[in-house]
């Protein structure tokens, strides 16, 4: 067979069953390119190299094996037909067949079955011939006709605006990520001071805009509105080009820029300049994504449970520096190259910049500050002092892709590691206005820290998107703003959006918007039980509920969580009662070593259950004392667990670390 047929057919089918769905996934998520950096070459090299290198990589193989005898060129031919042919099969009939691995095997039957047809039907050669123009369409549908093209031909749409020329008043705005406003407020409607400290110490003096409600569920439209005050729009991406007038272009004259940045780009690079990672780092970051991408687009179901979650807006869906337990159980030390991947985390470096660069601003002009953390969002991994934990790959236990499936004490211990995060935040929090405090800047500045959206924490519900039953927990966010010269605390009730945070910033800092926003100053936003919530989906319509029914569904929430963390954060699990109990560890404890200097401290417990059945009753006991409680849980036909300690309990050194089950009776009796 000939190389230039053998392209054309291949081509055709390889467009067909791989490369389309692939690009028309991230012809609507051009987001996924703005969170990697990906500059146009990096795009271009992606769909030409995806769409043309597979399918002439395998005429060339046909080509070279027919040199050598024809029969063996047709073979292959047909094998490379049978198996592009099965992957185009395989997901519609891993649904038909609920995800099972015969699902595989009915799609290889239905390739052979293909490639008999193509050796042995001239028709069906004519129609691969017709088929042969499919990678140039697929190629012009991604680059030309999809929001994809707005990175190719970059433009930062326009120049500054007509903002103030000066100003004395520092401006520090902080964005975090998927952080429900219940998360931080008890039941009674105040700052949980105990969990976060520093929170609570920001709300003592600034305006606590406890009704504040996001206006999309995503980040990638939930940041623009906060630095436009427009609402987002279907099609937009959030880039300069898209989003010309912002906060940066606002405030460009009169104030020295600081801008962290990671998953939008609406700092025009005459401000911020382009700080994107090398070539190599920013291919091989991609090419990570995109077969995690790719395995979650093709694969049944069922396969896709092990996936890494692509819900970490869009970028980092492998890097969670996994650990396995038994390493750590075993009392070896972590591998090095653990450690340093560790050390390199960036997911703090944010707050650190925006500390240093309080030293080394512009004295002529205030600064600007502003920092979009992708804390606390997950993957869970931190504790309040900043060290990790290793997760052994049980980044979301119970959650798939359609929402939290597992038991409800499954979904609870979730919430404990979000808990964990967040105390991680408020530590981060309070060593940002420390520093601003000790520079003199605190008192004069307009300081707002908010959160683009919340996430759900009911199984049977998603954690995202926004729908009517969880928009109680997506939809209200933290919302503080510490106007110049407060110096007392106050809680305002009105019914503020996101899209007001850029209006409250200008009019803070004396100036006006010179251009029409969606949002007003939330000093104007008035309480009204009445109004209408609405939360967005990617810029579409998604939920539309009164703010009287979302509020409802926040304090029952509330409730939920002052009932959960009644014995303490380490005390969500079945057990509560039996934390303290002393144990005698004559077998079954297992030698855990702690390096105190170590970023990495061994407090996550996971490990094989035998054959327990699921949801029986677990003590994990540490040097003697019980110090969690947890349950069995079924994974991959297996029994399963999964607990946390509380780092306190864990000495530096050798440390004897037991699970039992709690048999009736309240006895305990160390698993076999």
């Amino acid at each position: 067979m000939s190389f230039a047929r053998a392209a054309l057919h291949l081509g055709g089918l390889w467009a067909l069953a791989f490369a389309q769905p692939l690009f028309d996934l991230l012809g609507h998520n051009a987001q996924f390119f703005v969170a990697h950096g990906s500059t146009a070459g990096d795009i271009l090299l992606l769909a030409f190299g995806y769409a043309l290198v597979p399918p002439l990589a395998g005429a060339t193989l046909v080509w070279a094996l027919s040199r050598i005898r024809p029969a063996l060129g047709w073979a292959a031919m047909l094998v490379l037909v049978a198996l592009i042919v099965a992957g185009l099969v395989l997901p519609p009939l891993g649904d038909a067949l609920a995800g099972s691995p015969f699902a595989i095997a009915v799609a290889l039957a239905v390739g052979a079955g293909a490639a008999m047809l193509y050796a042995r039907i001239d028709a069906v050669r004519s129609f691969a011939t017709v088929l042969s123009p499919a990678p140039l369409i697929v190629l012009l549908l991604f680059l030309v006709v999809s929001p994809v093209r707005g990175l190719l031909f970059p433009s930062e749409a326009g120049g500054a605006v007509a903002g103030p020329a000066r100003s004395s008043t520092p401006i520090v705005h902080i964005v975090l990520d998927e952080l429900p406003q219940s998360t931080l407020a008890t039941a009674r409607g105040r700052i949980d001071a105990e969990l976060f400290p520093n929170f609570a110490r920001l709300a003592r003096t600034a305006t606590w805009y406890r009704n504040a409600t996001t206006v999309d569920d995503l980040t990638t439209e939930a940041v623009p509105a906060q630095l436009t005050g427009m609402r987002p729009e279907q099609g937009r991406i959030p880039t300069t080009r898209d989003h010309p007038r912002s906060l940066f272009t606002l405030f460009e004259r009169s104030h020295a820029l600081t801008v962290v940045e990671p998953i939008t780009d609406l700092c025009p690079e005459r401000l911020c300049g382009d700080d994107r990672p090398g070539t190599a780092d920013r291919l091989e970051s991609l090419e990570s994504d995109l077969e995690v991408v790719v395995q979650h687009l093709l694969l049944p179901e069922d396969m896709r449970d092990g996936l890494p979650a692509i819900d970490r807006v869009w970028e980092g869906f492998e890097t969670q520096w996994e650990v396995g337990t038994g390493d750590l159980r075993g009392g070896s030390k972590l591998r090095a190259d653990i450690l340093a991947r560790l050390a390199a985390d960036d997911a703090t470096a944010g707050f650190e910049r925006a500390i240093a660069s309080l030293d080394a601003r512009d004295g002529a002009r205030p600064p600007l500050l502003f920092l979009h953390s992708t804390l606390p969002h997950g993957g869970w991994r931190y504790l309040p002092d900043g060290r990790q934990y290793p997760v052994e790959g049980l980044e979301y236990i119970g959650l798939a892709s359609q929402g939290w499936i597992g038991p409800q004490w499954q979904v609870d211990q979730g919430f404990q590691r979000h808990v964990l995060q967040v105390q991680y935040v408020d530590t981060l929090l309070g060593r940002l206005l420390d520093a601003l405090r000790a520079r003199g800047l605190y008192d004069d500045a307009v300081i707002v820290v908010a959160a683009d959206h919340g996430a759900s924490f009911v199984t049977g519900k998603p954690r995202r998107p926004a729908t009517h039953d969880n928009v109680g927990a997506i939809a209200p966010v933290p919302l503080f703003v510490k106007l110049p010269g407060q110096r007392e605390g106050h809680v305002d009730d009105g019914a503020v959006r996101t899209v007001d945070v850029l209006p409250t910033i200008a009019a803070a800092a004396g100036a006006g918007v010179p251009w029409r926003t969606d949002g007003v100053a939330a000093s104007e936003r008035r309480v009204d039980p009445g109004a209408r919530i609405d939360v967005a989906h990617a810029g579409e319509p998604a939920v539309s509920e009164p703010l009287s029914y979302v509020l409802a569904e926040r304090a029952e929430r509330e409730a939920v969580e002052a009932r959960l963390l009644r014995a303490g954060l380490y005390g969500i699990g079945p057990r509560p009662d039996l934390l303290g109990r002393r144990v005698a560890l004559s077998r079954g404890a297992r030698d855990v070593d702690v390096d105190p200097e170590s970023p990495v401290l061994p407090s996550f417990v996971a490990g094989d259950a035998g054959d327990l059945r699921a949801g029986a009753e677990l003590a994990v006991a540490v040097n003697g004392r019980v110090e969690a409680t947890t349950r069995v849980y079924r994974d991959d036909g297996r029994s399963r667990y999964a607990a946390l300690v509380p780092p306190e309990s864990l000495r530096a050194g050798a440390n004897a670390v037991a699970v039992l089950e709690v048999r009736p009776g309240d006895e305990l009796r160390p698993l076999r």
